[in-house]
């Protein structure tokens, strides 16, 4: 691994899409914490997030999109006005925000999350 931050931004970048998977994970609140004993989980459409950085932080959402060609979440009312006075969703980093709240609709994502082996 190289220690050059441009090639490291390059690699992420172009990074195949099981590795675009890991850059959008985020920190899981202290009660699913401690239901799930893992310290974070992939950010999916459906969850809700409490966005803990930058213009939008205590804000607390769901999210709508997961983008992984650009490795950013959009969360609903997390907006800017775009030029032509439009709002338009901002991309939020997955490290920014933490998960408040599951959605379980999928099966093989509760059964992962409950398993002890894929605990991390």
């Amino acid at each position: 691994m190289t220690r050059q931050p441009s090639k490291q931004r390059k690699n992420a970048r172009r990074a195949p899409l099981h590795e675009k998977q890991k850059q959008v994970r985020a920190t899981l609140a202290d009660d699913l914490r401690e239901e799930y004993d893992q310290r974070s989980v992939r950010v999916n459409a459906g969850d809700t997030v409490e966005v803990l950085r930058g213009d939008y932080a205590d804000e607390e959402g769901e999210v709508v999109e997961v983008d992984l060609d650009d490795a950013a979440i959009y969360v609903e009312d997390v907006t800017v006005a775009a030029a032509d006075g439009e709002d338009v969703p901002r991309p939020l980093d997955a490290s920014n925000v933490r998960v408040t709240e599951l959605d379980l609709d999928d099966d093989r994502r509760e059964a992962r999350l409950e398993s002890e082996e894929d605990s991390a």
